[in-house]
């Protein structure tokens, strides 16, 4: 059970409750108008209701990312244990402690970390996949009959992604560690953690005027760094008891947030009656429309619909566009890295796997001043003689610098001394995506902006699927090497990085 951080850019994928997952075109006859509201907010929500719905969003939120960080460790080590103890139950039982686990140390050989790699790339590829493929029609779903019943339909598909993991992870003398990855299929109930999110934030942006939704999201992807590195190191000390503490609390705490959502009310229904009643009536009756479109050849219809899906996406085709949209796709990419660094420092340092995951987090501790203090500092007092989108873009190029080098010097670190600055490098360009949303966002029309954020969710998408495939055979080719070879994950992630710079500097604004 895989939990991504709630990141502040999904507030962006959408205007508001009111606008669709899947935007039709702006000159579209059959998209009914909405009212807009000169605070930006739902009219038909009173105050109290407002405020009560804004905590719980959080409450969710939050619940979502401490969940995650408690899971991610622990879950690595229970699947470390196992694999190790298949291991060497198959070619030395001798080895086998009469009671409680094999030390740790025993655990680190290449053939026990390839199969944990092995198992957990390929969970993440599946449930990439699904969430990527679930995503389209649980939006239409959402768009038609409401965001609340469609995240309360993401609940089954929890409980039972919980349930499937658990079970193969507890009952592991029954089960074959590979039949954890049946849990991925769990997301064709609900659309996964992806839908779930994309709601959350969209009923959040509905909540807050144009002037307070960035600042909000600020707060909330704040909170939430400083929430994953307080419930990453209380996840690095329970682990040194007994792993299953942080993981079964950690799916408890996901649980949690899934309870608060069912409690939260629907927000489109009222504006959409609106939009409903305000709406003129077409001059002809109904039963004419549907005969002439009756008349037409069903290949015609294919067509037109075709047509009509692609032409609101033209404006995509542009240079800097593309640019951009491939620098998204490929930092996604090369960001699949990061959910094998516990692993890669616990092997290449013979660290537990405890101490690693504590190491990590300074990663998110990182992450907290950079946002507080080194991104305002660019933004505002070195490139203030800019123009916003020229900041932006400058901003983009440092982060994707940091992200070169501090990745670079992971992959080659020899020592733990030289590691833990490459990760502090790496955290500083941790701003790179909210920036580079920020300067394409300026590139294209305010109506443009919703579908642009549809091919960026879609390019991350691809990009998340397509890294777990590549890197979690990288990694295991890079265990089979050793030493500087075991980085090699983090090496090719310099060399995407580095063709994100490329890209970047053909950007002219």
């Amino acid at each position: 059970m895989s939990i991504p951080s709630p990141s502040p850019e999904l507030g962006h994928h959408s205007d508001g409750e009111t606008s669709p997952f899947l935007s039709r075109e702006p000159s579209d006859p059959l998209a009914p108008s909405q009212p807009e509201d000169s605070d930006g907010q739902n009219s038909g929500l009173p105050k109290s209701t407002r405020l009560r719905l804004l905590i719980t969003l959080i409450v969710i939120l939050l619940s979502f990312e401490i969940g995650g960080q408690l899971i991610t460790g622990p879950m690595v080590r229970v699947i470390e244990t196992i694999a190790c103890d298949n291991y060497w139950r198959r070619h030395d039982p001798a080895r086998l402690p009469a009671t409680g686990l094999l030390p740790e140390h025993l655990c680190k050989i290449a053939p026990v970390q390839v199969e944990v790699a092995t198992i957990k790339g390929y969970s993440d590829l599946l449930e990439g996949l699904l969430c990527a493929i679930c995503a389209i029609p649980y939006g239409i779903l959402a768009d038609r009959y409401g965001r609340r019943r469609a995240i309360r339909l993401t609940v089954p598909g929890f409980l039972l992604n919980a349930l499937i993991t658990n079970s193969v992870l507890w009952f592991s003398n029954a089960l074959p560690l590979p039949a954890i990855w049946l849990a991925a299929f769990s997301w064709i109930i609900g659309g996964g953690p992806s839908v779930a999110l994309i709601v959350i934030w969209t009923m959040l942006a509905d909540l807050t005027t144009d002037a307070q939704r960035a600042t909000l999201f600020f707060r909330v992807g704040l909170v939430s760094q400083i929430a994953s590195f307080f419930a990453s190191a209380i996840s690095s000390g329970l682990m040194t008891v007994n792993p299953w503490i942080p993981l079964l609390g950690g799916c408890g705490t996901v649980m949690i947030g899934l309870c608060c959502a069912l409690s939260l009310p629907e927000t489109m229904n009222t504006v959409s009656k609106t939009a409903e009643s305000e709406q003129p009536l077409s001059d002809e009756p109904l039963s004419t429309c549907e005969c002439s479109l009756g008349s037409e050849p069903v290949h015609r219809v294919l067509l037109s619909k075709i047509v009509r899906l692609i032409r609101p996406y033209l404006f995509i085709f542009n240079r800097r566009l593309l640019l951009l949209l491939f620098s998204f796709g490929t930092v996604q990419v090369a960001q699949t890295s990061s959910s094998f660094l516990t692993q890669y420092i616990s092997t290449r340092f013979t660290l537990t796997l405890a101490r690693a995951h504590f190491l990590t987090s300074f990663h998110m501790a990182i992450t907290i001043p950079v946002f507080l203090f080194l991104l305002p500092l660019l933004s505002n007092k070195v490139l203030y003689s800019l123009s916003l989108p020229r900041r932006d873009l400058q901003v983009a190029r440092f982060s994707d610098i940091a992200l070169i080098l501090g990745s670079l010097g992971i992959g080659l670190s020899p020592s733990i001394v030289l590691l833990i600055p490459s990760i502090c490098l790496h955290a500083t360009g941790a701003g790179f995506s909210i920036v580079t949303r920020s300067l394409v966002t300026a590139l294209v029309k305010r109506e443009e902006t919703a579908r642009l954020y549809s091919a960026i969710e879609l390019m991350q998408m691809m990009g998340g699927v397509l890294g777990s495939l590549c890197f979690t055979n990288a990694f295991n080719s890079g265990l089979r090497m050793s030493g500087i070879g075991a980085g090699l994950v983090w090496i090719l992630g310099s060399l995407l990085y580095a063709l994100v710079g490329i890209a970047l500097a053909f950007v002219r604004v």
